[in-house]
């Protein structure tokens, strides 16, 4: 089985990578579709392709007359717009003409792009995100209030800072949000009204340490057609963080790795919700074990095994 791959995943079904350290995007896809003419399957996504370098690559496959594409993390969501119709027309006419197999990571999702993309329902795999991260931590780390300190918000896919801000005004809470740089400008006056620190574009390694050492993180999300917060639910599982996440579509089936979920879009209720957590250690305590125990069940190891056999299985299909 020989399989081509431009993402980080390739590297569990032995993929070779036609162009190490490329960024991605139609150059991507190009070198991508030349190296698949002796390949059994090409293995990427969406999010390193990028759309435009997805429609390339299923256009090229389409009319060489090779079904050879595997996706991971499909993650297109409902889109909108003169751009939005015109990459899910792409999408319906080109992907079911190649597509062996595509991972989702919700089943409303896998229902919805059945429907949205016209793809053969049992080519769209539905394989849960892991709840922790074995390679990182050999188990979820217990929660410990001595070793944790500050909340934190952070992320740049459906986040709801709006929502957060409100909540936050006249509470002292020790707030920091990390975002965008753009949403930095747009919200930064509101925030300092607020008491919030609010920061962007920090390393990676900043981001992460800040993250594992915090007391609350806290997912003020909105809801959009589309997954949204697994990784950063993920992560807070594997460091014992506590999460407030908003109830949302994008993250229905994932709602065992938060300690408490609120409506969203509503201030009060967040702001209700944090403060009746953050006031009753013993409560946490306990939902925080019940996160821990969820989260054992599905390590990065599962996750990785189901990937690879996403791609073995999409292979001996097509032979």
């Amino acid at each position: 089985m020989r399989i081509v791959s431009d993402i980080s995943y390739g590297k569990i079904v032995d993929a070779v990578d036609p162009a190490p350290g490329a960024r991605g995007g139609v150059a991507s896809s190009l070198r991508l579709f030349r190296a698949s003419k002796s390949a059994d399957a090409i293995f990427t996504n969406e999010g390193k392709c990028t759309r435009p370098g997805l429609i390339v690559l299923a256009l090229l496959l389409w009319v060489s007359r090779r079904r050879k594409l595997v996706l991971s993390e499909f993650l297109p969501g409902h889109l909108t717009g003169l751009n939005g119709r015109v990459v899910t027309a792409a999408y319906r006419l080109l992907l079911p003409r190649v597509l062996l197999a595509a991972q989702v990571m919700t089943q409303w999702e896998r229902d919805d792009y059945a429907v949205r993309y016209g793809i053969p329902l049992e080519r769209l795999k539905l394989i849960p995100f892991y709840s922790y991260d074995d390679r990182v931590e050999p188990e979820p780390l217990a929660w410990d209030a001595k070793e944790r300190h500050g909340y934190l918000s952070t992320g740049k896919n459906s986040c709801d800072w709006e929502t957060l801000i409100a909540a936050a005004q006249d509470e002292d809470w020790p707030l920091t949000i990390v975002c965008r740089g753009s949403e930095r400008k747009k919200y930064e006056d509101d925030a300092a009204a607020a008491g919030v620190t609010i920061r962007s574009d920090i390393p990676r390694a900043e981001h992460d340490e800040l993250l594992a050492s915090s007391a609350l993180l806290i997912m003020a999300l909105k809801d959009r057609a589309v997954s949204a917060g697994h990784v950063r639910l993920m992560t807070a599982a594997t460091h014992g963080v506590p999460v407030i996440a908003s109830e949302i579509r994008g993250i229905a089936g994932y709602e065992e790795l938060a300690v408490a979920i609120v409506p969203q879009r509503d201030p009060e209720a967040l702001r209700a919700s944090v403060d009746d957590l953050m006031g009753n250690p013993d409560h946490l305590a306990r939902e925080m074990e019940r996160v821990r125990e969820y989260a054992r069940r599905r390590p990065y190891s599962v996750y990785e095994a189901e990937i690879a056999a996403l791609v073995g299985d999409a292979v001996r299909q097509r032979a």
